[in-house]
Parts: C-alpha cells; structure tokens; sequence
C-alpha cells in the first residue's frame, strides 16, 4: 500500500494494478491529487512576469530563443562539442538491433542506452573542466521555470550533454517517437540546444494544453488503468504507465495536433511531460544534440524547496 503515495506506476504491482482498486477509479484520483499538490506547491513559487512560465502553464512547454548572452553561449557550445568529440573517440557511435528499450551501458565518460535503433548518449559534465556548462547548470531563470513548473529545484546531477541519434525506424522503430506521457504527474524536461534543430534531424513533438487534468482526460486515463490492470498477466501488453496514446485519438480528448519544433542555437526548450510528446521522426543517422536536464519530483510533496 506505501507504493501509492509513491512516484511508483508500474501497473504489475498487486495494487496499482488491482483491476477492482482502479473500476473504483484508483489511478485517477492519484492523478488528481497529484496535481492538485503540483499546482499547490507552485503557487507558492514566487517571481516575475517571465512569458515563458506562462507557456509552461497555458500550453505545457516553453520555446525561449537566444537563452544565453552570446559570448557564454559560445563558451558553452565549444565545450560541449569537446567533450562529444572526445566521447566519441573513446566508443565511435554503433548500431542496435534489439527492439524496444535497451540497457543502460556504463562507459568512464557517462552511459548510453538504445530506444529501439535510435542511440541515446549522455555525456558527463565536469564542473572544474566546464565552467560555460557550471554556469549554465546555475542559471537564475532556468531554475525559476523548473521550480515555477513542479514546484522543485534542480539536481546539480541531473544535467548532461546529450547526443541523439536516429535509427532506421523501417528496421527497428524507436517507441519514444509514438506519442505518450512519462507518468501520472508533472514533471520537467529541457533541452538547451546549442546546434540547430531541422525537421529532418527530429525536432521535440509535443501536443499544446495536454498536461491539463480535463474530463475526457481523467476519462481516457481511466480507461487506460483498466485495460493495463486488466492485461498485467498477459504477455507483451503495456503495464509500465507511460501510456501511449493515437493521433486519431487526440480530437477526443479536445486537444490540438502535435506541433514539432526545430529550433536554432542557442534555444531552450522545456516541457511538463505530463502532456503528450514524442521525439521526432529523423533522418537515420541524423543527430540532435543539447544540454539535457529533468525533474521528477515525489508527486505528493505538498511544499517547494
């Protein structure tokens, strides 16, 4: 039973996936209170009038151009683009054919993991080495729209420079390119990009207004609960909660069409992945590179810090 006041969501706990818990409407009412608690905390969040806290509020994500002063911003690039060099180096970029989500691999400079054929590489950031990236991790307004969006301040550990890049989904499909949530809270991602972004090198996809606790939304996460309560038995069915969701199913919900967003140096990039996004469809073997960070914070946390 502590599992539910939990940020745990695996729908193959005796519990969470207790098909009679959830007709009584269990994994929705998590969710609600969850939020009313997110909300609750960033309330609390004083400062500003920053428009990019309102998009975060309003729409689920913020695009904010020429983030960084330029001489910092150059500073930054140079040394991230040192460090993939030299990550590189060390494990030139391979190729996976195993389906679905692959294993942590462990190297001195950070670790990697496969989405299918897509590579995901997270390279370390080494304060003393970095000072551009240090400065960045410590940046005022960063931090207020993390806090200002779940109401928790930054790990100084949650920070890496992160290579994306793309497989052939003809031969093996990535499953974070089908839309979904990460879970059944708010939490942040962001993605400082210090190299342009094409259509064609699959820019972040996030639907607009879809970390909103609607009617039809609670609905289709009701619904969700119960197929993945009833199926935890059953093989290859999804129980882990980052539930998937159709296009098709989208005008359902009221929720607009998914909007891409290829962007230039120099742009962050932050979303609540309580709404739906996927990554991009790229060109195999195209990359998207950036200064990564997230927060999932303990969902019933009722105060900020």
């Amino acid at each position: 039973m502590i599992k539910l006041l939990t940020a745990y969501k695996n729908f193959n706990d005796p519990v969470l996936g207790n098909v009679a818990l959830n007709r009584l409407g269990l994994h929705a009412n998590r969710m609600r209170i969850a939020n009313w608690l997110n909300r609750f905390r960033c309330a609390q969040v004083r400062g500003g009038s920053d428009p990019a806290v309102k998009s975060l509020s309003e729409n689920g994500y913020a695009v904010v151009k020429n983030f960084l002063p330029q001489d910092l911003f150059e500073r930054l690039a140079d040394e991230a683009g040192r460090a993939l060099e030299k990550a590189e180096a060390a494990t030139p970029i391979g190729f996976n054919d195993k389906p679905g989500f692959g294993q942590k691999q462990d190297f001195n400079w950070g670790f990697q993991r496969y989405d299918g054929g897509t590579l995901n590489r997270f390279v370390n950031i080494d304060d003393a080495a970095m000072p551009a990236i240090a400065e960045f991790k410590r940046n005022a307004r960063l931090s207020h729209l993390v806090r200002k969006g779940v109401g928790i301040t930054m790990s100084p550990n949650h920070y890496w420079i992160y290579t994306t890049v793309h497989g052939d989904e003809t031969a093996n499909p990535d499953i974070q390119k089908a839309l979904h949530r990460d879970t059944f809270f708010s939490s942040i991602k962001f993605w400082f990009y210090f190299k342009p972004v094409t259509l064609e090198e699959g820019p972040f996809v996030y639907v607009p207004g879809s970390h909103k606790l609607t009617r039809p939304r609670l609905k289709w996460e009701q619904d969700k609960a119960l197929v993945a309560s009833q199926s935890r038995f059953a093989p290859k069915r999804q129980t882990n909660g980052s539930f998937r969701i159709e296009e098709k199913e989208l005008t359902q919900l009221d929720l607009p069409e998914p909007k891409a967003m290829p962007v230039v140096g120099n742009t962050l990039v932050i979303a609540d992945t309580l709404g739906f996004h996927r990554r991009g469809d790229g060109v195999p073997g195209s990359r998207r590179v950036s200064i990564y960070g997230n927060k999932r914070p303990w969902p019933f946390w009722p105060v900020p810090r």
